[in-house]
């Protein structure tokens, strides 16, 4: 045996001489995927602060997508150390989100839990007998190896699992264990903090916020409806609301990270906020006015949370009975994806209160719960102070994102001289009986817009500093009739093609930055009617009002 095969530091025979601490008791995490590490983060604080405890990770590669798990482990500062050594050592405690791989081979007492919001859906393995389906995770299939009940502890999360369980692996019932959902008691305790995770994702405003969410495969939503955010992004006005969007992370690894960002570019030009694998979804949610969602997990926790959901899609076939996500499906009205969706988001209605009752049976006791369970399969007393249960940090939403640098815009004038201006992203293309091409509008686009026709056609366009002289962008581009150069965070100096120029200057109420190119819609169509632009003017940008300052006026051509 060779020194690397003999040393494992904390838990090879030979590493007591390099260990600071001598643990009491050694924890096996078994992590199949970025999914299962999502359930962990949640469960894992019931160990904080107990420094005999000694916990080690592991994942068997048993999953058909557990790419990107090594590198998420290490990255979070654990131990990792390979599944065959794991199978080779003790341990005082196992614990697994998933039920696929050896994990009858695990020298440990082993508790298994869900990996989502309950037990929820139908495996996708055939069973062997015609007409007959069993449940993820909660079935003799993935309980039992050569008759053996594999886990020492089945944790639940609602006493209804109990039954069902009863009906198709009696034997298991001795080992189950309702230890309540540790998501969900996170987001009830972190709901507060909403606005910290509203402006985490760069919302200072009361914007609606529209999480889009979908689970993985072809039925999900983005399986069946791929290009739903691109028309969701083209169809609301980007001054009103806000799409995040929220993908399994089994989509992400089976098909990578670096193919998504390619997949949704037009999006996350049009400022989507896409939301990262492995952090971030349930502060998303939280800050969500509306979900708009499928059966996975992330759609029932939102409307748990007390979220208006429309349901893009929903495979019943694929969904438990009497579970949670059942309720969901059976209550939330559908998306018609042959109608505005404006109006559709405007009139949804509060979630059913049974999928909330369904998502635990013991609410706000899951840390307690497992903890007691842990400690109980270690034997090992359980700390003195109570299990804690962190509040989700705002810190931890990173949404990808890009500005917005080429939009549509519409503007009009109410009774008191008062303008509005409305904005939607010219990256991405709607539906054309629900997009607002029948209006008057004009295309605004930046220099750094990458895609080159917008800039080219646009009427107004933009540019940083000197980079291109009002004169060449006006040879250059014959559909520009003003170019608006940015002097400042909100200035800049305006040159039309007839010859009037002036400086912009540009005021927020909220005192949160505004785009100075906004404004130039108003003097665009006020110079396009032949009228003279105000000098101060007041706008109305969403629900947020302006004011637009010009200076240094001149009609005089070059």
């Amino acid at each position: 045996m060779s020194t690397a095969d003999r040393l494992l530091v904390p838990v090879g025979p030979d590493s007591a001489p390099w260990r600071t601490i001598s643990p009491h008791r050694t924890v096996l995490v078994i992590v199949h995927t970025v999914t299962a590490w999502n359930r962990f983060a949640d469960i894992l604080p019931v160990f904080d602060s107990d420094r005999r405890v000694q916990l080690v990770f592991t994942f068997p590669d048993a999953s058909a997508v557990s790419a990107g798990i090594e590198e998420h482990l290490v990255a979070q500062g654990t131990r990792v150390i390979p599944w065959e050594r794991a199978l080779a050592a003790d341990f005082d405690l196992a614990l697994s989100a998933h039920h696929s791989g050896d994990l009858h081979k695990v020298r440990a007492p082993l508790a298994v839990l869900s990996h989502g919001m309950g037990y929820t859906k139908y495996s996708h393995r055939d069973t062997g007998t015609p007409g007959h389906r069993d449940t993820y995770g909660l079935s003799a299939r993935w309980l039992l190896r050569g008759g053996e009940l594999t886990p020492a502890s089945i944790i639940l999360t609602h006493h209804e699992q109990l039954d069902r369980l009863a009906a198709v692996s009696a034997e298991a019932l001795s080992s189950a264990f309702v230890g309540g959902d540790p998501c969900f008691d996170r987001l009830m305790v972190s709901a507060h903090r909403r606005e910290h995770y509203r402006r985490a994702l760069g919302v200072h405003d009361d914007r609606t916020i529209v999480a889009v969410t979908s689970t993985w495969g072809s039925r999900s939503l983005f399986g069946t409806n791929p290009d739903l955010i691109a028309t969701l992004a083209a169809e609301l006005e980007l001054d009103s609301y806000v799409v995040a969007v929220i993908l399994h992370p089994n989509t992400w690894y089976a098909h990578s990270p670096a193919q998504i960002r390619l997949w949704l570019g037009d999006c996350l030009r049009s400022g989507v906020r896409l939301i990262p694998p492995a952090e971030g979804w349930q502060q998303t949610i939280l800050a969500a006015d509306i979900t708009i969602g499928d059966n996975g997990s992330v759609s029932g926790y939102s409307a748990a949370a007390g979220r208006p959901t429309l349901l893009a899609t929903f495979p019943v076939a694929d969904v438990v009975p009497t579970s949670a996500i059942d309720a969901l499906g059976q209550s939330s009205a559908r998306l018609n994806l042959h109608a505005a969706f404006e109006p559709q988001i405007i009139a949804a209605g509060p979630p059913d209160p049974r999928i909330r009752a369904l998502t635990t049976s013991v609410p706000s006791e899951a840390s307690a719960r497992h903890r007691a369970e842990f400690y109980r399969l270690m034997h090992l007393p359980e700390p003195q102070s109570p299990a804690i249960l962190p509040q989700y940090d705002a810190d931890q939403l990173r949404p990808m994102t890009q500005p917005v640098s080429s939009w549509w815009a519409s503007t009009s004038k109410d009774a008191d001289g008062n303008y509005t201006v409305r904005r939607w992203p010219a990256s991405v293309v709607g539906r054309p009986d629900y997009s607002p091409e029948d209006m008057p509008r004009h295309l605004v686009a930046s220099a750094d817009e990458p895609r080159r026709d917008l800039f080219a056609n646009a009427a107004i366009c933009v540019v940083n500093g000197p980079a291109a002289t009002p004169s060449t962008v006006f040879r250059e581009r014959p559909a520009c009739s003003m170019v608006a150069v940015r002097t400042g965070p909100a200035t800049c100096s305006l040159v039309h093609r007839t010859g009037w120029t002036a400086d912009l200057a540009v005021f927020s109420a909220t005192n949160h930055p505004v785009d100075p190119a906004i404004p130039t819609s108003v003097i665009h169509d006020q110079l396009a009617a032949q009228r003279t632009p105000p000098e101060t003017f007041e706008i109305l940008l969403g629900s947020t009002q302006i004011t637009a300052a010009l200076s240094q006026v001149s009609s005089k051509a070059e």
